[in-house]
């Protein structure tokens, strides 16, 4: 259910205004400039935003940072060529970082769209050729050229580097040996210099070593508590060892420094890990009341929609977001979920898909696409697919999930089994009952599987899905009494969910099957599996 892996253009900017402004503490020209461009990006003012931060980068080429929001300045004020130019060169200077090629291939595409367009216009109003090449010859014969501005920015050149700054800008540049050496010397001569700990923590984390990142940021907070930057990023390291409590409360504390809509939607994330869907709605209501234009706030709220049961309200949502953002891969995960809820698992499978083109590596998008792959009966890929997650990252629970439902499928139950119970070292998993209780009436358990269904719901904390399911195994089983007594509870307990309407019809269906047999439950095949009320 989470929103956590965000490869998109969220991610970037949080991780450009984290970590790759080499000058964050220099008192000279560039920060002045910088921070004005980005108050006018902010303000929507981007032709303004571009002059600033075009100064910068004039002065300082390999400052990603203002480089990276001059792109979608210049792209917003209608510059795209200019700012493809610049995009190009990210993608070039980072091959690693797959959000500057993903830009590149955006920019392209509008470029395209927009000089097809040009062209439809200019043969649609015959426009002269000399206005297509550059000059318009009025009656009078005179070509007038467009005025280009010749003169030369006002600019200071910059003062040297700090030994600080120059760190930073080798983490910028990732080379982390000789940035780990500077920081090393400026620290043995101030053991307490918290931004100097700080960026000790930011070279672990950008390696992936969360437990030694973790250690330096604690040391920098205690240096200094109100660091926003480090409170962020220690809550990220928390997140991404899947403790959502701490990495919680980390976020929590960064708010309390500075209110900001990156820590906002992690908190609102970690929220929704740890099942408190109603304080998530709440920052995502705060988020989308300041700015509806924010599509990771759209497409939390979307899911929480979903997981309560409001299905046509959440695709409403999602397709909100997909009209200003066809290549949103967040959003089409989500509408990949909110067609397996409708069980459409082969229009599942090519929403999942089209997310994971956009980032291959993302793991969400690898599990759940596996696990549409499963359900479409296209088991042996989806198998394939999900084993591929588990060796990149053995302790991913989607992954082992959509295994062992495939497993469980191709009638493999015993290894299927084996992934339920790593699954589960490190507590109950409703999903893991719901698989049990499957494999229990593959094998005409139906007492076991009751039992299990019971233990799914109690952990699924009120999601109606889970009730539901629980319903359709006692029709199934042709336990009639007790279905009809789940639909209707259904229909009462989930109001105006899409799962209501479904239950309604099924009591009625119940209902007239049971008129029609002449009994007061007891099925035509004979079966004797009843259990009086159902109990939550």
């Amino acid at each position: 259910m989470s929103l956590i892996n965000r490869t998109g253009p969220f991610k970037t900017f949080l991780f450009l205004l984290l970590f790759s402004s080499t000058v964050l503490f220099a008192q000279n020209l560039i920060p002045e400039l910088l921070n004005q461009g980005l108050q006018l990006y902010g303000a929507k003012d981007y032709r303004g935003a571009a002059d600033y931060l075009g100064q910068v980068v004039d002065m300082q080429p390999e400052h990603s940072q203002a480089r990276y929001y001059l792109v979608f300045s210049l792209s917003m004020s209608g510059q795209h060529e200019e700012s493809l130019k610049h995009a190009r060169y990210l993608a070039k200077k980072f091959p690693k970082q797959k959000q500057y090629a993903a830009l590149v291939k955006e920019l392209e595409k509008t470029l395209a769209e927009q000089q097809k367009k040009k062209a439809t216009k200019q043969k649609a109003y015959n426009i002269p050729d000399e206005v297509i090449i550059g000059g318009y010859k009025s009656l009078d014969t005179e070509v007038r050229e467009p005025k280009m501005s010749t003169k030369p920015r006002e600019i200071k050149p910059a003062r040297k580097l700090t030994p600080l700054e120059k760190a930073i800008r080798m983490i910028d540049e990732d080379q982390y040996a000789s940035a780990t050496s500077s920081l090393d010397k400026i620290l043995e001569k101030k053991p307490g210099n918290a931004e100097a700990l700080h960026y000790r923590g930011v070279i672990e984390f950008n390696s992936g070593n969360y437990q030694n990142a973790k250690k330096w940021f604690n040391k920098a907070i205690k240096a200094e508590p109100k660091m926003f930057q480090t409170h962020f990023l220690l809550g990220d390291c928390y997140r991404a060892e899947y403790d959502y409590k701490k990495a919680a409360e980390e976020f929590q504390h960064a708010l309390e420094i500075k209110k900001d809509v990156f820590a906002q939607l992690n908190l609102a994330d970690c929220y929704m890990e740890l099942q408190s869907l109603k304080k998530a709605e709440k920052i995502f209501a705060e988020i989308i009341d300041k700015d509806k234009n924010i599509s990771e706030a759209l497409l939390g709220m979307a899911q929480i929609k979903l997981y309560n049961g409001y299905i046509n309200e959440a695709m409403q949502k999602v397709n909100e977001v997909l009209t200003s953002e066809p290549q949103s891969a967040q959003a089409h995960y989500l509408k990949a979920q909110i067609l397996m809820e409708n069980e459409l698992y082969k229009d599942a499978v090519e929403e999942a898909k089209i997310a994971l083109n956009n980032y291959p590596d993302n793991l969400q998008y690898k599990a759940l696409y596996a696990l549409a792959l499963v359900r479409s009966y296209q088991t042996a890929k989806g198998l394939d697919e999900a084993s591929q997650v588990i060796k990149q990252n053995p302790d991913y629970i989607p992954a082992r999930l959509a295994i062992a439902e495939g497993l469980i499928m191709s009638g493999a139950y015993a290894d299927a089994e084996e992934h339920l119970r790593e699954i589960t070292k490190n507590g109950p998993h409703p999903q893991v009952f719901k698989l049990r209780a499957i494999k229990a009436v593959k094998n005409a358990e139906y007492e076991n599987a009751d039992e299990f269904y019971k233990k799914y719901i109690e952990l699924s904390q009120g999601k109606p899905k889970a009730y539901m399911d629980y319903a359709a195994f006692l029709e199934t089983s042709q336990n009639f009494i007790d279905a009809l007594k789940a639909y209707q509870e259904i229909t009462e307990m989930f109001k105006k969910t899409a799962y209501a309407g479904v239950a309604a019809r099924k009591v009625d269906e119940l209902e007239s099957k049971m008129t029609d047999e002449g009994n007061s439950g007891q099925s035509s095949t004979g079966s004797e599996y009843r259990r009086g009320k159902v109990k939550y």
